[in-house]
């Protein structure tokens, strides 16, 4: 778990300023879109280069070397954006990933008790690009000690940095979003099973206020198996992310399934109604390191019940030869 420190409500992740020994602030410069905002919103023309600035600062009376990177943001599985990842995996929509160009170093000692000028150099590309690159400045404090937590099955290092956001335009051509659904693939997510269905945003937009509800089926069936709903997520520009759907403490069973999805944004709408199959191999690999599954006994029962119903007919039988023995007596 890696809580983030971040200057506005466009990048909202959880904030917890005492466990930081320093602190950052963006110079804003005169080609911010919206002087209002603490992160950097700047309007820069195809080619041109540029270097903006945050300074950096020392509260403590130690010296302190502080690991930086301008990060490409991506979205994770909660739906989230995220700007923690220095080489993410990036989606084949992506043509323009902010990392590619910019330049900044990648470590910067502070003297105690004093701030530092830190210069982030910006090298637009040259074509024109429309819609928004969206990405982060990550802070980190080097050796920084980890806080542990540990439940019963699994073992969290909490550790603390900052992001300054920074999103680039070259003009004010309004992009639309759009959402595609690729894969469905059953798997697991800290030993549970899960069916994840991968979810991606194609165009260079942030897909904002993200409605998804997802109901899982027999292939042909009217009965829902299971289901998931999740409200109010966010996409970064041409990223996608895995949205699970929880298979409770079932088991995987081998079979073909059919998922109907509904998504929503503002007054955008998409639906799916897509067909995926669990095989058999897949379906015990999961069970088998899977946690708290209930295992399906169903097969027990009809065993016992055809053997009770053997029985019965046996004992009917004998019942029967006896009594006609009796008769015959």
């Amino acid at each position: 778990m890696l809580p983030l420190l971040a200057s506005t409500l466009l990048f909202p992740v959880h904030t917890d300023a005492t466990a930081m020994n320093f602190s950052v602030n963006a110079i804003i410069p005169d080609n911010q879109i919206d002087k209002s905002k603490s992160y950097f919103d700047l309007r820069i023309a195809p080619g041109e280069e540029q270097t903006v600035h945050v300074t950096m600062t020392n509260e403590t009376d130690k010296e302190l070397t502080v690991l930086t990177s301008v990060n490409t943001a991506t979205t994770n599985d909660n739906g989230i954006v995220d700007y923690s990842q220095e080489k993410p995996k990036l989606d084949n929509t992506l043509k323009h990933p902010i990392a590619e160009f910019t330049e900044s170093a990648g470590e910067v000692v502070i003297p105690a008790n004093s701030s530092k000028d830190y210069p982030i150099k910006i090298t637009m590309p040259n074509e024109k690009i429309d819609g928004t690159i969206l990405g982060g400045i990550y802070f980190k404090e080097k050796n920084q000690a980890k806080k542990e937590t540990q439940s019963k099955e699994i073992q969290i290092e909490n550790q603390y940095a900052y992001v300054i956001g920074m999103m680039l335009s070259q003009n004010d051509t309004e992009i639309k979003a759009d959402l595609a659904l690729n894969d469905i693939t059953p798997t697991q997510i800290n030993y549970r099973n899960v069916v994840t269905a991968n979810l991606q945003n194609t165009e260079a937009t942030i897909l904002k206020d993200l409605d998804v509800q997802a109901e899982i089926f027999k292939k042909d069936g009217t009965k829902v198996l299971h289901e998931a709903t999740k409200n109010n997520m966010r996409m970064a520009p041409n990223s996608n992310f895995n949205f699970p759907i929880s298979w409770g403490t079932d088991e995987f069973k081998a079979g073909k399934y059919r998922m109907d999805m509904i998504a929503t944004s503002g007054k955008q709408v998409w639906q799916w109604s897509e067909y995926f199959t669990i095989h058999d191999d897949t379906a015990k690999k999961l069970n088998d390191k899977a946690l708290d599954i209930e295992p399906d006994y169903t097969w027990l029962y009809i065993v016992a019940g055809s053997l009770l119903a053997l029985l019965i007919l046996l004992l009917v039988f004998l019942w029967g030869r006896k009594s006609k023995k009796k008769e015959e007596e």
